[in-house]
């Protein structure tokens, strides 16, 4: 996965030339793997609190259960995908070389895990650094926004099932933005 997600957004590490971190540099690898393994702690991994101790929400049993519907279905995905990029790359993805891992992850076999993996990618790499495991560092991040303040943010508050999850929104729209940036033609500026 990691030299898959590398391939996606590549670093400095990757790509001669490029500055900007990419994925490796994000640790994306981490965030997955806590992602897939969100139910292994209580409460899970998926609502920060926002707090600068880096703990997470309680979930309602409604979020629960859909959030667990969720993981399921992502470890099946991640399986799948993972023994589809070994078997076009002739047993070993990350110790193919770099040309042949072009072609699994172009080939139209892998193109739904290659989506998703992107997906997450972009979450793990922009994401906030408390769900790959790290506190969100005081001051400014590496985008240049507000890190957490000394004593933390108000707490949050989980969503009540009312509605749409506006969590879940947000991310939706974010996923949808960065698909645009990065689909051919991508973005004018």
């Amino acid at each position: 996965m990691r030299e898959a997600t590398a391939m996606l957004i590549p670093g400095p590490a990757d790509a001669p030339g490029e500055t900007a971190p990419g994925a490796r540099e994000a640790d994306v690898v981490r965030y997955v793997d806590r992602l897939l393994g969100a139910f292994e702690a209580d409460p899970p991994l998926v609502y920060a609190s926002g707090r600068a101790d880096g703990s997470f929400l309680p979930l309602s049993p409604a979020q629960r259960v859909g959030w667990r519907r969720r993981v399921d279905g992502l470890q099946h995905a991640y399986r799948s995908g993972v023994r589809t990029l070994d078997r076009l790359t002739g047993g070993d993805f990350a110790g193919a070389p770099p040309g042949t891992r072009h072609r699994a992850l172009c080939d139209a076999e892998a193109t739904a895990f290659r989506d998703l993996l992107f997906d997450h990618a972009i979450e793990g790499t922009y994401g906030d650094p408390v769900y790959r495991g790290r506190p969100t560092p005081a001051g400014r991040t590496d985008l240049g926004l507000p890190g957490v303040r000394e004593g933390g943010p108000d707490p949050v508050r989980p969503h009540a099932g009312e509605g749409p999850d506006p969590v879940a929104a947000l991310a939706r729209h974010f996923l949808e933005a960065a698909r645009a940036v990065a689909s051919p033609g991508g973005s004018d500026g």
